[in-house]
């Protein structure tokens, strides 16, 4: 079930929300911030990784986690 909100948003943002991809303003929005959430989760998940391992990872298995972040970005940036 959906709740309805009022929001009000500066004239530029909603210039920006009108260019998204999307049948109404409403489904726009809705898209917009589940995706900003999502990339704020990952960037969370990330930071933990990093805090759990710290600087103890053998260089070879650094370099595969980079690999491994750096997929796993391009993954999550397409827009397709």
């Amino acid at each position: 079930m959906k709740e309805r909100v009022t929001i009000s948003l500066a004239g530029d943002l909603l210039k920006a929300v009108d260019r998204a991809p999307g049948n109404s303003r409403s489904e726009k929005i809705e898209r917009l911030l589940r995706e900003a959430l999502s990339g704020t989760t990952y960037r969370r998940w990330v930071q933990e990784l990093k805090t759990f391992y710290g600087g103890g990872m053998h260089p070879e298995d650094r370099a595969e986690d980079l690999d491994w972040q750096a997929l796993a970005n391009r993954a999550l940036t397409r827009d397709d």
